[in-house]
């Protein structure tokens, strides 16, 4: 469980108090401002179905297309034209194309549609140990869309006396297209997320990507925002009327909203560039006269007598006795290291094991170490689940093996060790599941604060991480507790020792106040989170095993990041076969609350294939969201 602005969490077993006032209310809650599911005309024989997704309906000559289709199957359609492979764009495809509708699709993601049943059968390749693999994502359909017509930049496609021409057009993924088409005296654009309005996009968790001179894409965050603004030029050098995103509100003055849209993200990469803390360890991949200048480095500093860095990323606290508590273990070559120490007898025996946070670079070789040198395992509260259960999440950077905890520690929870005076603190920096441990001996503060500082930035560059703003929450919150706890130095495990000021503390703590409001002005949304945060709805657990007509359960959890109550309605979407015994439920989630609903399903007796992936649709406070979510089942034999 998981508070990270001291949430409560609400069960779909507890009743709202005012379903009545709440629904009454709702038009000011988060994500409510875009229309609800219905159809608006925008040119004779055009109109928006708004739903899940914007979807563009052309009716000419008693025949129907459409531009994407959301979780749509009826209408019957002749062609659906996808902009990109994402599961919200095109949830629903699989059963138009069963139902007779023609499917055309970027070439660039046609395995994605085709391949969808290739696809999560390897999805092992992205959900473990995943640092550079972050395109695709997992927001891919579940089931195969077969393609009549795999459409890229320059091809025309001709339906009923219109042409379509498809631009190339990535960013919010590497294959999206545009579809340009004049209609009713008008050129009209339907770009996908690259734009949801003036100024705006819909998030930025999907422009994860590699940016040239570093070594993956998990440092890349922001890396296709370069893409993003390259592909707008474009279609701007097409002189469009109007501009029809995916998510958001119709485009009326195209060059006037791409340029808003620039400067704001603009102001929010420069923001993000002023604290990224790889800037400290990698120079030189922003020439300096294009990147803003960064708090420069501190003084530099040494580790105390009593603590030793071992190797990679293992460091350890050695007590006069000789004997050692670990800090993280993620590499083979720190056991033979050990091995080494203890044989010349530099080091006593190990008693302790510490786990800064879930990520494989720390925890791959916790087991290990363990089996061969003993010591018991000490989890911070908030971590202990993904410790434990990791096969229960999708996140970056897992290890497949559980990890068991010997002892659990609270948040603010002291042990005496040897000389040493020992506090747990939950310290969501780097990733959501994140813990710090002060050290105290002979009037010394030494923290272990994981890999959330550098000399001197901040280690918030992969939105799969779950970095939350906010009061109370994410690194805002861990910047107080330096204020609080006032460590002399903090220990980095990937980069050593790292000074600590309380001026450059409240310095970066005004800089993401600052890139809160910058947020503000890039989404549409009434919360930050909401656009930075991609698993705000996920499954829980994420990857399960059943035996063939077994009963399975899956929370869907939503996470209100809002200041507001939000009325939450989920439902679970299962393959052909499966009986799904909870569906549909609501819940009244209070404000910067966890809300967890209850689904479940009969497996069938006889499975047709190993690997099954169930979706969880969404409403949000009367907003479709499509199929947001999804959870893997895998059948035992």
């Amino acid at each position: 469980m998981v508070l990270p602005y001291t949430w409560r969490v609400m069960n779909s077993s507890l009743p709202g108090s005012s379903r009545r006032a709440f629904l009454q209310a709702a038009a000011a809650l988060p994500l409510a401002h875009a229309a609800n599911a219905g159809s608006e005309e925008i040119l004779p024989g055009l109109s928006l179905i708004r739903g899940a997704v914007n979807t563009a309906r052309f009716e000419r000559h008693g025949k129907t297309l459409l531009i994407d289709s959301g979780d749509l199957t009826a209408p019957p359609a002749e062609w659906v034209l996808f902009t990109h492979y994402h599961r919200d764009q095109a949830s629903g495809a699989s059963r138009l194309v069963a139902a007779g509708t023609k499917a055309a699709v970027p070439a660039a993601e046609r395995r994605l549609f085709e391949g969808a049943r290739e696809f999560w059968d390897s999805a092992e390749a992205i959900l473990y140990h995943r640092a550079k693999r972050f395109r695709p994502s997992l927001f891919a359909v579940r089931d195969p869309v077969p393609a009549a017509r795999a459409m890229q930049g320059g091809d025309i496609f001709e339906w009923e006396g219109l042409r379509f021409e498809a631009l190339d057009t990535p960013g919010h993924t590497d294959g999206s297209l545009t579809y340009l088409v004049e209609t009713g005296g008008k050129r009209v654009a339907f770009t996908g997320d690259l734009i949801c309005g003036p100024g705006r996009i819909w998030e930025v968790y999907s422009l994860q990507k590699l940016i040239p001179g570093l070594p993956a894409a998990y440092e890349g965050f922001g890396g296709a925002v370069g893409d993003v603004k390259a592909s707008l030029d474009l279609v701007l050098q097409r002189k469009p009327d109007l501009v029809v995103p995916s998510h958001g509100v119709i485009v009326r003055d195209p060059p006037a909203a791409v340029a808003e849209l620039k400067k704001n993200l603009d102001a929010v990469m420069n923001n993000f560039l002023t604290t990224a803390d790889w800037r400290v360890n990698r120079r030189g991949v922003y020439p300096p006269d294009k990147a803003p200048a960064m708090l420069p480095a501190l003084p530099p500093v040494a580790y105390p007598k009593w603590f030793r860095d071992i190797r990679f990323t293992s460091k350890a606290i050695v007590a006069d006795d000789t004997s050692i508590f670990l800090s993280d273990c993620g590499n083979a070559a720190v056991i033979d290291r050990l091995a080494q120490l203890l044989a010349a007898r530099e080091i006593g025996p190990i008693e302790g094991i510490w786990i800064t946070h879930y990520h494989d670079d720390h925890t791959a070789f916790i087991n290990a170490a363990q089996q061969r040198f003993g010591g018991r395992i000490h989890v911070q509260r908030e971590l202990v689940n993904i410790i434990e259960h990791p096969a229960a999440y999708n996140m970056p950077c897992l290890v497949a093996e559980p990890i068991r905890v010997d002892r659990i520690m609270e948040h603010g929870e002291t042990i005496e060790w040897k000389e040493f005076r020992l506090t747990a603190y939950y310290f969501p920096g780097q990733t959501l599941y994140h813990a710090g441990l002060l050290v105290e001996r002979d009037g010394f503060k030494l923290f272990l604060s994981g890999d959330s500082f550098g000399n001197w930035g901040i280690d918030d560059y992969c939105c799969e991480n779950r970095n939350f703003l906010g009061r109370n929450a994410g690194y805002q919150r861990c910047l107080d507790l330096l204020l609080e706890i006032k460590p002399d130095m903090m220990v980095n495990p990937h980069w050593g020792p790292v000074p600590i000021s309380s001026e450059y503390v409240k310095k970066t703590k005004d800089l993401l106040e600052q890139r809160e409001k910058l947020y503000g002005r890039l989404f549409p949304h009434d919360n930050a989170n909401f656009g930075t945060d991609p698993y705000w709805i996920h499954a829980y657990p994420y990857r399960q095993a059943a035996l063939p007509g077994a009963r399975v359960e899956i929370e869907a959890r939503v996470m209100n990041h809002s200041a507001r109550p939000m009325l939450a309605r989920t439902e679970l979407n299962v393959p052909r076969g499966w009986k799904v015994e909870r569906t549909n439920l609501e819940i009244e989630i209070p404000a910067r609350t966890e809300g967890r609903i209850r689904l479940g399903a009969i497996t069938p007796s006889a499975p047709p294939r190993r690997r099954a992936v169930v979706g969880i649709s969404a409403n949000v406070n009367g907003k479709p969201l499509g199929e947001f979510a999804e959870a893997i089942v895998d059948f035992l034999s």
